[in-house]
């Protein structure tokens, strides 16, 4: 069954998982959740993978015929990337509004855990941290590679560790990549946003304690004319 998917509290250490070759560039979020099919978010689907039940909203304008069948040249309605838990996509994925209830939230809920690309819109970079999702950045010479690895090695998992900040393949080495610090604490810790910002609290009380004894007229009750 797919996960219970929430904002916030889902940590992310290392995650082991399938991956699946989409490297395509400047793929939306008009894409990837269109809007006449961004009815339902999906949550209670099967988990099933990329290519399963996350049909009725993930890449349908691309996915499907006409008719309702399955594109067979589509990569995700190929039994080799049914399960993947890891997208390799290519620069500016996920740009456009925010549709977090089309696009970060059932895909993590099915299982997407990991995101590899030459680069994402600001927005969904923001909405993935919140879903316990990782996006990497690496150069394009360097998703080349690592699609080439994917797709002579069918049925192979790769890791991906946020602690140590590799990218484990059977066969060859590992590769690197780097983090923003506070993104990395936030995945590895499970934060929310206000969870990150709680132990700040007091110190952000005590400014306003003692602008209230500077300006006390901010304060007090009136229809803001002095």
């Amino acid at each position: 069954m797919g996960q219970n998917i929430e904002r916030g509290g889902h940590s992310f250490a290392v995650h082991e998982g399938l991956a699946a070759p989409f490297l395509f560039d400047n793929v939306s979020t008009d894409v990837i959740a269109p809007a006449l099919t961004n009815l339902t978010d999906g949550l209670d689907a099967p988990r099933g993978g990329l290519g399963s039940s996350r049909g009725a909203t993930a890449f349908a304008n691309i996915r499907y015929n006409a008719d309702g069948s399955p594109r067979r040249d589509f990569v995700f309605n190929q039994e080799a990337y049914r399960t993947a838990s890891i997208m390799v996509v290519g620069k500016n994925y996920a740009t456009g509004s925010s549709r977090v209830t089309g696009v970060t939230r059932p895909l993590a809920a099915w299982g997407v855990r990991v995101y590899i690309g030459e680069s994402f819109g600001p927005i969904f970079l923001t909405n993935a941290v919140q879903y316990g999702v990782l996006t990497v950045e690496l150069p394009r010479e360097t998703l080349n590679e690592i699609v080439e690895w994917v797709e002579s090695h069918h049925g192979v998992r790769m890791k991906v560790d946020l602690e140590r900040q590799l990218i484990e393949m059977p066969g060859r080495d590992p590769i690197p990549f780097e983090t923003d610090p506070r993104v990395r604490n936030k995945l590895l810790n499970g934060l929310h946003d206000l969870e990150e910002i709680q132990p700040h609290l007091p110190a952000a009380q005590a400014v306003r304690e003692r602008d209230q004894q500077e300006r006390p007229w901010i304060y007090q009750p009136g229809d803001g004319r002095r």
